[in-house]
């Protein structure tokens, strides 16, 4: 799980996210579109919970405090939230949030050059210069956790909820996993 951007790039849970599955797949994340956006958006979402900005409970997303962030694709999330007349669960928003999500964290990462497209084909590349050890353990447990709920290759094992652990960490995990499965049963079935 060592792979972060450079040393003093300050980055979020979702561009943490984005940067490990390009490391997982080898760049190819477009053949992982909906597990990616789900791990995105709920990256965003714990990145809000963690912040205070909103209330992640199972079955429920609360708004806790609107207003503008540092972070543009979380601004642009709270707005959305912050429009809705019906707050709705966590599932709910990351399964409308992933498309979106997914496109502005990797161009994101594109712009500030952390990523890198390769020319003719739909993959994204490691910066050269993008690789440090993580140095907070419970943050680069709940990017872990994250990555093992959309899909289980892009961890190393799976993670326990630790006892200290807020109820928003377990609650999105929880939704990504739900919508990942949700998604691969409509691709099964074919509606």
């Amino acid at each position: 799980m060592g792979v972060l951007p450079r040393a003093g790039v300050s980055t979020s849970l979702a561009d943490e996210v984005a940067l490990h599955v390009a490391a997982a797949t080898g760049g190819r994340t477009a053949s992982w579109r909906v597990e990616l956006g789900c791990a995105l958006a709920g990256a965003v979402l714990l990145d809000l919970a963690l912040a205070g900005r909103v209330v992640v409970r199972p079955g429920q997303l609360l708004i806790n405090r609107p207003g503008p962030l540092a972070d543009p694709v979380q601004d642009e999330v709270l707005r959305r939230l912050a429009a809705r007349w019906r707050a709705g669960s966590a599932e709910e928003w990351i399964e409308r949030l992933a498309p979106l999500v997914r496109d502005r964290v990797l161009d994101g990462l594109v712009a500030r050059g952390l990523l890198f497209p390769e020319p003719g084909r739909w993959t994204v590349r490691l910066h050269p210069g993008a690789e440090r050890e993580p140095v907070d353990p419970a943050r680069s447990e709940t990017v872990s956790r994250l990555l093992y709920a959309a899909h289980r290759r892009w961890a190393p094992t799976g993670r326990a909820a630790r006892a200290d652990e807020p109820e928003a960490v377990t609650a999105v995990c929880a939704a990504v996993a739900s919508c990942v499965l949700a998604a691969a049963r409509r691709l099964m079935c074919g509606y």
